[in-house]
């Protein structure tokens, strides 16, 4: 949920209700605590004020916790999903107040100390996971003009793997004792096309910029390439594998260039196509790197903010359930 200039509008509204509410229930709370005529005689959770704050604090804590099945429940046309997640940011909000005068300023015994402590993680969580959305996705963006589905980044490797040793068999043929391992490419009425081989490549074309599929054609054996095909073997191919060492020159951009360019010194010009093709490989795996990066924080905190979240609901009951018994 992106809270920006185009947004801001649409969320106003909502910030604008909660702080009327959080004021008013500290108006309300303020003119409780003087007819109390002293500190330790302070409203908490048993006297009006307090009890009305605890029970507005719950419910809104019960409906921040029906996002989650609402997700899993579209076909039941349940509202907007903006909508939703607009009230699941702003009376989440509205419910830190609530709940701090519902307790009087009291940390009270260990089950209502626990609570609170989880209530308050819980929507520390949440505020981290709204300010990573705000930055991230950007980010992403710029950084990541070759993203794809996340789940499919393995299957993505493995394809530039495959074409990476297509590629260097094609031009380098088979080392001395070896048999050539590839297939030959079959177009889309079924013949087969050996001159001619479909890599992905990370173009920009005006504003956009993206993975295209890009046609390289004449693709024959190099003599005297064997460099190409020891540096694809002892550098490239573990690196797109992910098993590299960590300090690998690929990682870097501007590290993984000047490695390119030492190796175009080292083999035939006529190669040079294929490990231009190549160095477009470990582009687009270093940015499947970073992919996996930013999705894992810009999705971590999800694994404290629920769990707890279901914590928070279960621990409420029970407070409740005291409450009311004592």
């Amino acid at each position: 949920m992106l809270i920006n200039r185009d947004e801001l509008p649409r969320h106003i509204p909502w910030i604008f209700a909660c702080i009327v509410v959080a004021v008013l229930s500290a108006i309300w709370y303020v003119a409780a605590y003087i007819g109390a005529g002293s500190w330790e005689a302070r409203p908490g959770g048993v006297q009006p004020v307090g009890l009305a704050m605890g029970i507005a604090g719950g419910l809104i804590c019960l409906f921040e916790f029906f996002l989650w099945p609402r997700k899993h429940l579209r076909a039941w046309r349940l509202g907007r999903t903006q909508v939703w997640m607009r009230a699941h940011i702003w009376l989440g909000l509205l419910a830190v107040p609530l709940l701090v005068l519902h307790t009087g300023f009291r940390w009270g015994g260990t089950l209502s100390t626990v609570l609170m402590v989880l209530f308050l993680v819980v929507i520390a969580s949440g505020v981290w996971g709204l300010v990573v959305q705000q930055f991230l996705p950007v980010r992403m963006f710029e950084k990541v003009p070759a993203e794809t589905i996340y789940s499919q980044i393995d299957h993505v490797v493995g394809q530039l793997i495959r074409e990476g040793d297509r590629l260097v068999a094609v031009t380098c043929g088979p080392a001395p004792g070896e048999h050539a391992d590839f297939d030959a490419k079959e177009d889309a009425f079924g013949e087969v096309d050996s001159a001619h081989m479909v890599v992905g490549a990370v173009r920009t074309a005006g504003r956009v910029q993206g993975k295209v599929l890009e046609t390289r054609s004449a693709l024959a054996f190099v003599p005297d390439a064997d460099h190409l095909r020891s540096f694809y073997r002892e550098s490239i191919k573990p690196y797109l594998q992910g098993r590299a060492k960590a300090d690998t020159a690929l990682r870097i951009g501007s590290r993984a260039a000047n490695l390119f360019h030492e190796a175009r010194t080292l083999i035939p010009q006529p190669a040079h196509a294929a490990l231009a093709a190549l160095e477009n490989m470990c582009e687009q795996r270093r940015q499947l790197d970073d992919q996996a990066r930013i999705q894992f924080w810009l999705h971590n905190w999800l694994w404290v903010h629920l769990p707890l979240s279901i914590a928070l609901i279960v621990l409420m009951f029970v407070h409740v359930f005291y409450a009311l018994k004592y």
